[in-house]
């Protein structure tokens, strides 16, 4: 132990007493520093300047009319990018925009075509077309600008967007709102709608019945035209009504003689029996004669017999013949007249019977009838007969009509009713649905709203609230873990460079290993004063943002204490080779590390490296403190880093005892 102190102390006090070399020493110590906080300072906040990135802008739209109104769509890119701060913005013409990007005047330049305005409006057209922004990026001048410019530009698609958004937004919010108001307004007529058409559901089987009689009465069709006919015709008689009229009328009238005539007829009734007895009296007088006309003819059958003895009963014979004949013309007058009497008197018993009869029992009746026929006659048939004339105009026009109808409302209840039925049915179902689903009261309250606040809110509908875990403020500080991790690994790549890792011993009092350790501490220590400049500078010198500057200072000193260990150990058991490989791997560090970009982001082969590079876990662990810490990643790769400080170390000291043993035996 005592030869490998004497060996680092040896060093140190020829480092002091040899000025070149102390001077070569203090700026191996300080040289790192200034690489890393220059970068660090640099990269402070790369993003505050980018007004400096020039674009072209070149505006040659021509407008547009929209409902007799003209828009330029371009004018208003133009006058938001003059407040837009961003970007360093040019408007200029085509031909210098071009020229300039090409000779790298401008990185990027953006074209506002002719047919801008005319291709956003044809959102109102069947067939819209998308209007384009045409940007060109010069990506030969720098290769992080054409994305800084083409992020630009996406603002300003994302701010045409959003204003186009918005002014389609008020359109339609302000025609969702009139709506909602009319819907409002229409609301109690939906309702009534909506109970009409339940009701006419209700009604169906009435109209379905309606239906069936109008097919009956379609085939009563040829009745009723043939009782309007009658109707017609009753027409055409209404002057022999108005003459029966007139008849009761006068029967009336002559009522009180025909109940004079009545008296009389009864009177005459009473005298029928006398007329009885005259009758009996005529035939008395007939049986009398014919008595005495058979005395006669007795009396002449008599002288028959003795006329021919004596003239003068002769004479008296033919006397009594003519008196027989006279009294039998008589007789037979007598007889002739009582038949005929005797006729009449019974025809006029019979007649006077039912007239007696009829004056009796039907007269009142009939005189009531009478005078309710005159009644009618008086007061209800000049109205019967308007009646009459009316519908008799209503057969002869209408007829036809209602007989159309009758038959258009057969069609339809067989027809179409059905369907209709069926259509009420679905209206109702859906209806019913629709109401039970939906509630039209919060549909209009969804329409109902300020255009302009909807449209504001749907040309940028979502509001990100970000939330900063483990902040840092500015893009420098966030590149301070890289640059001074990088820093240190530099410096030590420097260190054996430019120090020998050899120790001249010709008279072999020190053993390889001794000498491995004793220069080994003497680069730890530079090493050690590179990291403390490096991380001192950073945290008092640039003020970089630290979280943790105790644990940022003991971080630097581990991570140059690995490094330093691991070229240190490269360099001293392969010599140039080991220089070589030293910087190999630095290489190798700066891409796979997630220095800048995250390791997910790079090749394959970068990726399945980045786990066993030094480099990651320095970073890793520097980058806890700058941040905010998590412990159990400090404290893993912690653990990771005096892996591979025990491993180099470990590798170095076996092979330093064999090629001691070796040298030994020699």
């Amino acid at each position: 132990m005592s030869k490998i102190l004497h060996i680092y102390r040896s060093d140190w006090l020829k480092m002091c007493h040899t000025p070149s070399v102390l001077v070569l020493v203090l700026g191996l110590i300080f040289l790192p520093s200034a690489y890393a906080w220059i970068n660090i300072k640099a990269l402070w906040d790369p993003y505050s300047h980018t007004s400096g990135i020039k674009v072209a802008v070149i505006n040659e739209d021509q407008g547009a009319k929209i409902q007799g109104k003209t828009i330029h769509v371009g004018d208003e890119v133009i006058n938001k990018l003059k407040h837009n701060r961003k970007l360093g913005w040019e408007f200029v013409d085509r031909e210098t925009g071009e020229e300039g990007l090409k000779e790298g005047s401008y990185y990027a330049s953006i074209l506002i075509p002719k047919n801008f305005s005319t291709d956003i409006s044809s959102i109102l057209k069947n067939h819209p077309h998308k209007p384009e922004l045409k940007f060109a990026v010069n990506e030969k001048i720098n290769s992080i600008t054409p994305k800084v410019a083409t992020s630009g530009a996406t603002t300003i698609t994302t701010e045409i967007r959003q204003a186009f958004v918005k002014m389609v937004g008020r359109a339609l919010f302000t025609e969702f709102n009139k709506v909602g108001l009319e819907l409002k307004q229409d609301m109690p007529l939906f309702l009534r709608t909506k109970k009409q058409i339940n009701q006419l559901e209700d009604a169906l089987p009435q109209i379905k019945k309606m239906g069936q009689e109008a097919i009956l009465l379609e085939k009563k069709l040829p009745e009723i035209k043939a009782k309007g006919q009658k109707v017609i015709l009753l027409e055409s008689r209404l002057s022999d009504i108005d003459r029966a009229g007139d008849a009761i009328l006068k029967v009336e009238d002559k009522l009180p003689l025909i109940h004079e005539a009545g008296d009389q007829i009864m009177a005459i009734q009473n005298k029928v029996d006398s007329m009885d007895r005259a009758a009996g009296l005529v035939n008395q007088v007939s049986g009398n004669l014919s008595e005495i006309s058979e005395a006669l003819n007795e009396e002449i059958r008599r002288l028959q017999q003795i006329t021919e003895s004596n003239q003068e009963i002769i004479g008296n014979q033919q006397e009594l013949e003519s008196q027989y004949s006279e009294l039998q013309d008589i007789k037979n007058e007598i007889q002739s007249v009582n038949q005929g009497l005797d006729q009449r008197l019974t025809n006029a018993a019979s007649m006077l019977q039912s007239t007696s009869q009829f004056i009796k029992q039907d007269l009142p009746t009939m005189e009531q009838k009478i005078h309710h026929a005159a009644y009618f006659v008086r007061n209800d048939l000049p109205k019967f007969e308007q009646d009459v004339r009316r519908a008799s105009d209503l057969v002869r026009t209408k007829l036809p009509q209602v007989e159309q109808v009758i038959k258009k409302a057969a069609n339809f209840a067989r027809n179409d009713l059905p369907t209709f039925e069926k259509d009420v049915h679905t209206a109702s179902n859906k209806i019913n649905q629709f109401s039970n689903k939906v509630n039209l009261n919060d549909v209009i309250n969804m329409l109902i709203h300020n255009p302009q606040t909807q449209s504001d809110f749907l040309s940028n509908p979502i509001k990100m609230k970000t939330e900063r875990v483990f902040p840092i403020p500015n893009y420098g500080s966030a590149m301070s873990p890289f640059y001074t991790v990088l820093a240190l690994w530099v410096g030590a790549t420097i260190l054996i460079s430019t120090l020998p890792t050899r120790l001249e011993d010709q008279k072999h009092l020190y053993t390889p290993r001794q000498i491995y350790l004793g220069r080994l501490l003497s680069f730890l220590s530079i090493g050690l004063a590179q990291a403390a400049v490096v991380s001192l500078g950073d945290i008092f010198l640039i003020k970089t943002y630290i979280v943790n500057k105790g644990l940022f200072f003991l971080l630097c000193l581990l991570s140059s204490l690995v490094f330093t260990t691991i070229t240190y150990t490269l360099c001293s058991l392969f010599g140039n080779i080991g220089k070589g490989l030293s910087v190999i791997i630095l290489v190798l560090q700066i891409s796979a590390s997630s220095g800048t970009f995250p390791v997910s982001m790079t090749p394959s082969f970068f990726q399945t490296l980045s786990p066993f590079l030094p480099f990651t876990y320095a970073i890793s662990m520097v980058r806890e403190s700058v941040g905010g810490i998590v412990a159990h990643i400090v404290v893993q790769d912690v653990l990771i880093l005096l892996v591979y400080f025990i491993v180099s170390l470990s590798i170095a000291l076996i092979y330093k005892g064999f090629r001691g043993r070796f040298i030994e035996r020699s």
